[in-house]
């Protein structure tokens, strides 16, 4: 919704306080402090008749001084999901980070190839993408919204000696599920 440069007969002046949100909307010109713009009625129409929420929306000026629109105020963007968020681990070959699973000892390791083109020592403070832990979550096979078990690795012992973690529940019932910080996991 942008505004026009001039009053016509089906503008309403919208009028905005110094932090740019909308405090009144009316048909003419108000002897008021408040900065104020010239819109089309149709461009405003669901602030007037209470459809949209005039909290919801502000004035911003366009990259014409003379020019402003109304905007929302908040943009709400709902990309989280499991398939953004959850990575299902399974068997592929030359993994960076492996996960086996013998008897109910759940071992998480660092390929010798990441470790030596890493070149990391133990008791190094070791941060990825500005995360100090990696978190797997243990689940009912193919299931990541039933949850067992969640694991917690230092990347400073992940990358170095690796983790061994006791899971009790049947190995051939569960999966693996991370955030993806290296190019390959693999489940054995």
């Amino acid at each position: 919704m942008k505004s026009s440069l001039v009053k016509t007969d089906t503008c309403r002046a919208v009028y905005f306080n110094e932090y740019n949100k909308i405090v009144q909307i009316s048909n003419r010109e108000i002897d008021r402090k408040e900065l104020f713009a010239w819109f089309e009625i149709e461009d405003v129409m669901g602030l007037l008749d209470g459809s949209l929420k005039l909290s919801d929306y502000v004035i911003k000026r366009t990259s014409n001084p003379l020019v402003f629109e109304i905007v929302k105020s908040k943009v709400d963007i709902k990309r989280r999901s499991k398939n953004n968020q959850l990575y299902k681990i399974e068997r592929i070959d030359s993994p960076d980070i492996m996960i086996s699973m013998k008897n109910d000892i759940l071992s998480i390791s660092c390929s010798d190839e990441l470790k030596d083109k890493l070149e990391l020592n133990e008791g190094q403070d070791i941060t990825v993408a500005g995360k100090s832990h990696h978190v797997f979550f243990v689940t009912h096979k193919d299931r990541p919204d039933f949850l067992i078990q969640t694991i917690t690795v230092p990347f400073s012992e992940l990358l170095t000696t690796g983790k061994n973690v006791k899971v009790e529940y049947n190995k051939y019932n569960v999966s693996v599920y991370t955030q993806k910080y290296f190019d390959n996991y693999s489940w054995r």
